[in-house]
């Protein structure tokens, strides 16, 4: 299929380099580690009213879990990360990829969209809700003015469509049609597709009257009647070219430096912090 041929094409130089036992040995590796916990409970959460995953016994809950382990000692550094399993559901079912594949389905995903996307920090998930508040300013500048005049946080809405592709937040055609665009594209049509949604629905959401009807349609924005693959391709692909990649990556490129040195500030507040609790506790127990 389609999807297949992507993903294979994605993951060639990684398959490269292992055997073709590879995915039996990271699972007979991956026994109890730190991420073990968390993905158990995230088991029952992924697709809650999927009956292949709205029970301990379903079928599809092993096969999840195995996915999610193998990728969990396949990429250290990422390990697990929440959204992982939705994409990793997505691929089992959806996609209908057998258990190994699927496995390869979010090693593609994690290749294809930028480093530090599902790390501990997410700092490239943050990088680009940024991105998208600056396109978003650029191109429908009334819409963010609502937002500012509600105070809304674009990325309380967004941020989940890009973490989970928007799996979690549209209906099943357009997150086929997604899912078709940002293997053979890139990592560019998260943007695309966001900028469509909205523009579908620019003269609506400016007619919402204050910060919870704002939410609430946002909300349910991707199930929308408006919100088909046509519509938003017709956008996405036609209204909103020329889109280049390069002013994308600038903007990442600034926004990476800023959150970066944001966190280490944060770091450092934290850090100065637990010196003085721990002096004042020192200084306390001498009296």
């Amino acid at each position: 299929s389609f999807w297949k041929a992507c993903i294979k094409r994605i993951t060639a130089p990684c398959r490269g380099r292992e055997d073709p036992g590879f995915y039996k040995t990271l699972l007979s590796q991956a026994g109890n580690n730190i991420f073990t916990k968390q993905i158990e409970l995230d088991l029952m959460r992924t697709l809650p009213n999927n009956c292949l995953f709205n029970t301990t016994t379903a079928t599809g809950v092993d096969k999840l879990r195995n996915v999610l382990l193998a990728f969990s000692r396949y990429n250290v550094e990422i390990g697990y990360c929440q959204g992982l399993n939705r994409i990793a559901a997505f691929a089992l079912t959806v996609l209908n990829l057998k258990e190994e594949e699927a496995f390869w389905a979010v090693v593609a995903v994690v290749e294809v969209l930028p480093l530090d996307y599902y790390s501990q920090t997410m700092i490239g998930a943050q990088v680009d809700q940024r991105v998208l508040s600056d396109i978003m300013a650029d191109k429908y500048p009334k819409i963010m003015a609502h937002f500012q005049q509600f105070k809304i946080d674009l990325s309380l809405i967004t941020f989940n469509w890009f973490l989970t592709l928007y799996v979690d937040n549209t209906n099943i055609e357009v997150v086929l049609s997604f899912w078709d665009s940002f293997l053979y594209e890139g990592d560019k049509v998260l943007f695309r597709y966001a900028l469509a949604i909205f523009r579908i629905h620019h003269d609506m959401l400016l007619n919402t009257r204050d910060g919870i009807e704002v939410y609430n349609f946002c909300r349910a924005i991707g199930d929308s009647d408006y919100c088909t693959p046509e519509n938003i391709k017709r956008i996405a692909f036609g209204e909103l070219n020329p889109f280049p990649m390069e002013r994308v990556s600038k903007r990442r490129e600034f926004h990476y430096k800023k959150v970066v040195g944001e966190l280490n500030q944060l770091n450092e507040m934290r850090a100065s912090y637990n010196t003085h609790k721990r002096s004042s506790a020192i200084d306390y127990d001498s009296d």
